[in-house]
């Protein structure tokens, strides 16, 4: 009894100095978005592309609103596997109406007050219409890993991406430009149990 209880202690304490060592292994990402004069203050999408797993799932729910005949927020990023919300705020109907390429996935009309539920299980980008409103549009993008974050220009141009494994990857910014989604690519460096910053001008 003795010998094992020596082994399930000794095991315990290999998984936290393993837990410990990974977290001593991170970094943290702050930045800046900047945009130039002429371009519309609406909100960007960050992430980075070449990190590897496996991840931590985001257990929190994503949310999109319909209100004032738009979607809110325009650009919504979720991790997959992550529920998203969609809510109608307005005091009539509207419709969520979800593609992947050129093939419809969700369809559902909803009434004021109400909400859809969706479950994305696989990567990309997403478009989501109304139909009964021909203007209203918005974008989901879903991402394998969790190291994404969204700026409000109307709020302020700052994000932050926490506990990112130490290493160079690519920070991609996300913009809406005339009906497509366009992306910027920036190389950056994470360097463990730092602060790391950078600042992207568009």
């Amino acid at each position: 009894m003795m010998k094992r209880s020596i082994v399930v202690s000794s095991l315990i304490l290999y998984l936290a100095v393993q837990l410990s060592a990974a977290a001593s292994d991170t970094g943290t990402l702050t930045g800046k978005i900047k945009l130039t004069k002429g371009r519309k203050n609406e909100n960007s999408i960050v992430y980075l592309k070449g990190v590897k797993g496996p991840f931590v799932s985001l257990d929190q729910v994503a949310k999109m609103d319909q209100k004032g005949k738009t979607f809110v927020p325009h650009l919504l990023p979720v991790q997959k596997g992550q529920e998203v919300i969609f809510r109608d705020s307005d005091a009539f109907s509207h419709n969520v109406h979800i593609y992947w390429g050129k093939r419809s996935l969700f369809n559902q009309v909803q009434g004021p007050g109400q909400n859809s539920e969706w479950l994305p299980r696989r990567t990309g980008e997403y478009l989501v219409l109304c139909d009964i409103h021909r203007e209203m549009s918005a974008f989901v993008l879903v991402f394998e890993h969790p190291f994404f974050a969204v700026v409000d220009h109307q709020v302020s141009e700052e994000f932050t991406l926490e506990n990112i494994p130490a290493g160079m990857y690519t920070l991609v910014v996300v913009r809406e430009e005339r009906g497509d989604l366009k992306e910027y690519e920036q190389e950056i460096t994470i360097k463990a149990n730092e602060v790391n910053t950078v600042i992207t001008e568009l």
